[in-house]
């Protein structure tokens, strides 16, 4: 029987998860805690979070501090901007600007961009329950939702600084050609 990948994991139980890693840190010790079903429905949550973050605002944010944001470099943007937990990525959803500080606060060898965390979910089901996901998915053993990408009209253009200020005042301001990233 196919299971609905949606069911496996709660939304709750995704952020504590998230919570619990100490910014992404130590996830792939607390998906280790979990069943492979647990581990599935992390993977939706992943996704669906991931994809609700495609934001023209957001991407004006990455854009800003990293000097530049191609479409992949977006991606791993929003898949640390999950990492930081719900508190933070929800603020950002209503205001990209309140990420502003966010950024102030990481230490040295932290980067607001973070392909590799994506990865880890597939590698604990591969390692610990020996389980290639693409092969699981596609033998139809879990279904995950279709979740579309939300529209986007950019109210920012690369090479006008203005437009960028409009959308995300404070964050320009302050991180507008700093090379601290």
């Amino acid at each position: 029987m196919k299971k609905l990948a949606s069911t496996l994991l709660t939304k709750e139980q995704f952020w504590a998860i998230i919570e619990n890693s100490n910014k992404g840190k130590y996830i792939e010790d607390e998906l280790n805690k979990l069943s492979c079903d647990e581990v599935l429905g992390y993977i939706h949550w992943w996704d669906y979070y991931h994809k609700q973050s495609y934001k023209q605002d957001l991407w004006a944010v990455a854009y800003i501090v990293l000097g530049g944001c191609s479409d992949d470099g977006f991606d791993y943007f929003r898949f640390w901007l999950i990492t930081r937990g719900e508190a933070v990525y929800m603020n950002a959803l209503q205001s990209a600007d309140s990420l502003c500080n966010e950024f102030a606060n990481l230490t040295g060898d932290e980067y607001p961009m973070w392909e590799e965390v994506s990865y880890i979910p597939q590698e604990v089901l591969e390692n610990r329950f020996e389980i290639d996901f693409y092969e699981y998915e596609a033998e139809g053993q879990v279904e995950y939702e279709n979740i579309p990408l939300p529209e986007l009209e950019f109210e920012w253009k690369e090479d006008d600084e203005d437009s960028m200020r409009k959308v995300c005042p404070n964050t320009f301001d302050k991180w507008w050609g700093n090379d601290k990233f």
